[in-house]
């Protein structure tokens, strides 16, 4: 569950972050838009000064674990992130002429198409333990029955899973948490 009083959490630097798509349609399930989430995530990072220790991006939702080397501006963070990619996604799925259209058109005056659902749940991270769990989770979400992507969590190609194996080649600039957390 999210945090609802981020206010209170601004001085916390950590946080586990997932977003869904709307109605958790597979909006993502295009390389190319696997590939928007992930070169957005990396200009965050330079923007807001911020590492990313795990992550992954699935056909409807996508985990990431921040660490604010500066100042926490999660919601900005998020806000920026979100607001980008759908606008990079909806040009995507219009421009393949996508049945998904249909499916995102919504009635009101703020917006014709919807991506994203509206809030995103994050976590505070306050300790070692409490990351590498998460980490796991994150990185065995591929292999979860109802996706079965893989057999090994470092065979899916939009996770810091095979990072932590070795791996440094990613779609993301990752940072090893160990760096952070000892």
């Amino acid at each position: 569950m999210g945090l609802r009083n981020r206010s209170s959490f601004l001085d916390k630097k950590c946080f586990f972050v997932t977003t869904s798509c709307y109605k958790h349609l597979k909006l993502l399930e295009s390389d190319s838009c696997k590939l928007i989430i992930a070169n957005s995530l990396n200009f965050v990072t330079l923007k807001y000064k911020i590492s990313i220790l795990g992550y992954v991006i699935m056909p409807n939702h996508f985990h990431v674990l921040f660490h604010f080397n500066d100042e926490n501006k999660l919601s900005d963070t998020m806000r920026d992130l979100k607001k980008f990619c759908a606008f990079e996604i909806r040009k995507y799925l219009e421009y393949n002429k996508s049945p998904l259209l249909n499916l995102i058109r919504v009635e009101n005056d703020k917006q014709v198409f919807k991506i994203w659902e509206d809030r995103f749940d994050d976590v505070w991270i306050g300790s070692k333990e409490l990351l590498e769990i998460k980490l796991e989770y994150i990185h065995q979400n591929p292999l979860q029955s109802h996706w079965n992507f893989n057999e090994y969590p470092e065979d899916y190609k939009y996770s810091s899973a095979a990072f932590y194996l070795g791996n440094l080649e990613n779609a993301i600039n990752i940072t090893d948490y160990r760096d952070i957390f000892d």
